[in-house]
């Protein structure tokens, strides 16, 4: 019964959304008001610690929604602007058929996109639907194509940063020595199951957008396409001659520059060379503000400078949340901020008339607030679940005695414990796949379930593997990006569909998502026992 009732709200969001097809930001706020209720009433939570762990999920999403909400706009001015239209019938020129553009774009750029901390799901839906992409195929592409490399979205921060909590949390496995080692080891286990998986997402788009037949005919490009991001990203992790932060960038382009030559090369329905645009001026206006994104980003993630512009602003930009609980906004060193400084740069770059920019304006102001509430609310219910059971005592926020029986997060993991025993490391990226269905963000999962990860290690496989379970759960987390409302929400709202379209897509992708879960976990069981 606990553990029915710990999973309920997400029960009622999936079910909300593929068989009642309501929209994911009704079922989020629906699904906020389960959690609340289900915490305070059953689980031992009192009512303010549930509003505060609301409070703490909006402010952690920020980094997110923010970066949602102007990615938003910049699509909008530039499709007002007419230059969205130039730059598609540019990429039409470079990839003409519909399964070429999806393997340049969904595989290639959206790796590479989502590595940079670009907002797929928010920028590309645009794009696809001006290809002529129906808009299921659409949304659909446009999540996906932030999965195929699971964690190294955000510069690796899903790696990174759980890295270090971690560590802060007292996780030692055996044969780490401290933090650059943990996020090394971290990195090359999680890069083990990319083979798999990738080309794995390759097929998944193709099969989105033409089906069986679709897949038959483009089966090869596929697998190849996911193969070259996969290896080249495992041959980075391996050789470690590149920061971790930039591997998904590496293999991104990798991956654009082997779907270009193949299709070239093959002549698969590619486009002739006197078919291909010529690149011009007004080309290079219409496709700046992406150079800038991809400019800004990367120089902003390079180390030193993001020390530097994380400590600019100092105790200013830290904010008390709930209790002892203490948020930096790292304004100048988040993505979101480069974004907006993007969005205006392109209303000088691109300048729209006024007739234009009050369209783009009045567009966003209608389509942007479904993602940012859906965002922040399944944010907040991931901390609901992951404080539950917990009190503020002496002013701060504590387990309560009732914590080991009636926190939710801790229940769902060692019910899995205690059922699966020794075959427990197959559901470690069932985990990873509930905490990113939950927050929408496979580094939340990846930290709100890492100490509940050591202690379901400890008491099954031992520590020895605990590494391989949480590289497990980290792939799951970024194998369930396909099938999180939030994203899915996000998506729809760009180019204005809802409830239906958003449905469709989740009934299409998750026994394929499950599936590639599963074989993720019996992954994770074959490399504990082949290397422990």
């Amino acid at each position: 019964m606990e553990v029915f009732l710990a999973v309920f709200p997400l029960l009622v969001v999936f079910l909300g959304m593929v068989f009642f097809h309501r929209s994911g930001t009704f079922v989020s706020i629906l699904g906020w008001v389960l959690a609340v209720l289900v915490a305070v009433v059953y689980f031992k939570t009192p009512f303010f610690v549930a509003l505060g762990a609301t409070y703490m999920g909006i402010v952690k999403a920020l980094g997110i929604t923010l970066a949602v909400l102007f990615t938003m706009f910049l699509i909008f001015l530039m499709r007002e602007t007419g230059d969205l239209k130039n730059l598609i019938d540019y990429i039409k020129g470079i990839v003409k058929t519909k399964e070429e553009q999806t393997l340049f774009l969904g595989m290639g750029f959206g790796s590479l996109s989502t590595a940079l901390g670009m907002v797929t799901p928010a920028m590309f839906p645009p794009i696809f639907r001006i290809l002529g992409f129906s808009p299921v195929a659409a949304i659909a592409i446009s999540i996906l194509c932030y999965d195929p490399l699971t964690s190294f979205a955000l510069f690796s921060i899903p790696i990174t940063l759980p890295a270090k909590v971690a560590l802060s949390f007292g996780i030692n496995p055996p044969g780490i020595n401290g933090l650059e080692e943990f996020i090394w080891d971290f990195t090359f286990k999680i890069s083990l199951f990319l083979p798999i998986i990738s080309p794995f997402f390759a097929f998944l788009m193709i099969y989105t957008v033409g089906g069986w037949g679709a897949l038959r005919k483009n089966f090869l490009p596929g697998f190849l396409s996911g193969l070259v991001l996969s290896l080249s990203a495992l041959f980075c992790a391996y050789t470690r001659i590149f920061p971790v932060e930039i591997i998904g960038v590496i293999s991104g382009l990798a991956t654009m520059v082997f779907v270009y030559f193949y299709y070239r090369l093959k002549n698969v329905n590619g486009p002739s060379s006197e078919e291909r645009v010529r690149f011009s001026l007004g080309i290079l206006k219409s496709v700046s503000p992406f150079i800038l994104l991809i400019i800004f980003s990367f120089i902003v993630n390079l180390a030193p400078i993001k020390a530097k512009l994380a400590s600019a602003l100092g105790d200013a930009e830290v904010i008390h949340v709930f209790a002892d609980k203490k948020e930096d906004l790292n304004i100048l060193s988040n993505v979101w901020f480069w974004i907006m400084v993007v969005s205006i740069f392109s209303i000088f770059i691109l300048r729209p008339s006024s007739t234009q920019l009050k369209n783009a304006f009045f567009l966003w102001m209608k389509r942007s607030w479904g993602p940012f509430l859906a965002y922040s609310l399944f944010f907040a219910v991931a901390f609901i679940m992951a404080w539950s059971a917990m009190d503020v005592i002496d002013g701060k926020l504590v387990p309560t005695p009732y914590f080991k029986d009636y926190n939710m997060d801790r229940l769902i993991a060692l019910f899995l414990a205690n059922t699966l025993g020794d075959l427990y490391p197959i559901s470690a990226p069932f985990l990873g796949v509930l905490g990113t269905f939950v927050g929408g963000s496979s580094t939340a999962s990846n930290v709100l379930f890492a100490k509940i990860q050591w202690e379901a290690t400890l008491s099954t496989v031992g520590a020895g593997a605990f590494m391989w379970i949480y590289a497990a759960h980290s792939v799951g987390g970024g194998i369930a990006s396909a099938i999180t409302p939030a994203k899915i929400t996000n998506a729809a709202a760009t180019i204005g569909v809802k409830g239906k379209e958003e449905g469709q897509f989740i009934k299409a992708v998750i026994l394929p998502v499950l599936a590639i879960t599963l074989v993720s976990g019996i992954l994770t069981l074959i490399f504990i026992k082949l290397w422990g």
